[in-house]
C-alpha cells in the first residue's frame, strides 16, 4: 500500500469558512477529488450559520467516510485564530490550509506529501499557483479568466519572503513539527498573519517549491465586497496597515537587542543612494531635452515640422 492511499491519514486540511455555502460546497469536493486519499479535514466556522455548513458536510457523509471534523465557533475570532484551533484540535505529520473559497490540482496532496518526504529538513513545501479570476452569478461561480502568479519564480527564499508574501496558504504544505516549533499563527494579526508565519517559517528551515506545472488556484473575485470578496481586496489597506505592523515590530525587536546603529546607517546610505540615482536620471533627462532641442533647430527637421503642420490644414497655406 503506497503513501497516498493507505487508510490512515498523513495530512490535516484545515479549511475556514464563514456564510458561504457554494464556496464551501466546491471547496469540499475538491479535496475530495484528491489522489492522496491520506487526510483529514477539519472544517471551521467562524461564527457563521450552522446550518448549512452541517448539510453541505452531511450530503457528502458518504464519500468523505469519517474523515471530517467541523468546528462551529459562535463568534469569529478571525483567520488565524480559526486555522489555530483546526490545528490543536488535529495531530497529523502534514497541514494545509484550504480555505473555503480556493482549489488544487488532484495531486496536489500526492506531490508535496511526497516532498517532504524526502526532504526532511524542510519546514514547508510550496507548488507554483495560478491566479483563477472568477465572477458568481446567482447560484453559479463563472471563471473568467486565469494567470501564473509570479511566473518568475523560482525558489522560496528568506529574503523573497522579507519582500513580500511568494506562496499563499493555497499553496503551501506545511510540516507540523516546524509550524508548531514557531508558534503556529500570529493571533494578533486580522490579516497577513499567513505571511508573517511564513517569514518565521523560512527562518526556522527552507521552504521547498515545486516549480512546475501549478498545482494550486488561488481565486479571486474582484468587485466583490462582503462575504464573496476576498480579503487581499476588500480589506487592502488593512493589509497596508498590517504589514507596517509587523515590520516595525520586527525592527523595534532588533534595535532593541543590536542597538540602533545598522537601521541609522542602512536608512542613510538608501537615501543617499536614491538620491544619487534621481540626480542622475535628471541629467539624463536635461541631456536628451537638449538633443531634442539642437534636432528641432536643424533645417530639416524644420522643413518636417512645416511639411506637417501644412498637411494637417488640408494643404492650405
Amino acid at each position: 500500500m503506497s503513501l497516498h492511499d493507505r487508510p490512515d491519514p498523513t495530512v490535516d486540511i484545515v479549511m475556514r469558512t464563514k456564510d458561504r455555502p457554494l464556496f464551501l460546497a466546491r471547496a469540499i469536493d475538491d479535496v475530495l477529488a484528491q489522489t492522496h486519499t491520506g487526510w483529514m479535514l477539519v472544517i471551521v466556522n467562524d461564527g457563521g450559520a450552522p446550518g448549512p455548513v452541517d448539510a453541505i458536510v452531511a450530503d457528502r457523509a458518504h464519500a468523505l467516510a469519517g474523515r471530517v471534523s467541523v468546528l462551529h465557533r459562535e463568534v469569529s475570532g478571525g483567520m488565524e485564530s480559526a486555522a489555530n484551533a483546526a490545528i490543536r484540535s488535529s495531530g497529523n505529520t502534514w497541514i494545509a490550509v484550504h480555505d473555503d473559497d480556493d482549489t488544487w490540482d488532484p495531486r496536489f496532496l500526492e506531490s508535496t506529501s511526497s516532498w517532504l518526504s524526502d526532504n526532511n529538513d524542510a519546514s514547508a513545501v510550496a507548488v507554483r499557483t495560478e491566479i483563477v479570476w472568477e465572477r458568481v452569478e446567482g447560484e453559479r461561480i463563472v471563471e473568467t479568466s486565469r494567470e501564473i502568479f509570479l511566473p518568475d519564480l523560482q525558489q522560496v527564499t528568506l529574503a523573497q519572503l522579507i519582500r513580500f508574501n511568494c506562496c499563499v496558504p493555497i499553496s503551501l504544505l506545511y510540516r507540523r513539527s516546524a509550524l508548531e516549533g514557531v508558534g503556529l499563527f500570529d493571533e494578533s494579526l486580522e490579516v497577513v498573519g499567513d505571511w508573517e508565519c511564513n517569514v518565521r517559517l523560512a527562518v526556522a528551515g527552507p521552504i521547498g517549491f515545486l516549480r512546475d506545472e501549478p498545482l494550486a488556484q488561488w481565486r479571486q473575485r474582484p468587485g466583490l465586497a462582503g462575504v464573496l470578496g476576498n480579503s487581499v481586496i476588500t480589506k487592502r489597506d488593512e493589509h497596508y496597515r498590517a504589514d507596517r505592523l509587523v515590520r516595525d515590530r520586527e525592527l523595534r525587536q532588533v534595535v532593541e537587542r543590536d542597538g540602533v546603529g545598522m537601521p541609522l546607517y542602512l536608512t542613510r546610505f538608501l537615501d543617499d543612494r536614491f538620491d544619487e540615482l534621481h540626480r542622475r536620471l535628471d541629467d539624463v533627462r536635461d541631456r536628451l531635452a537638449r538633443q531634442q532641442a539642437v534636432e528641432d533647430r536643424r533645417p530639416v527637421n524644420r522643413l518636417r515640422r512645416l511639411a506637417r503642420r501644412t498637411l494637417r490644414r488640408g494643404g492650405r497655406s
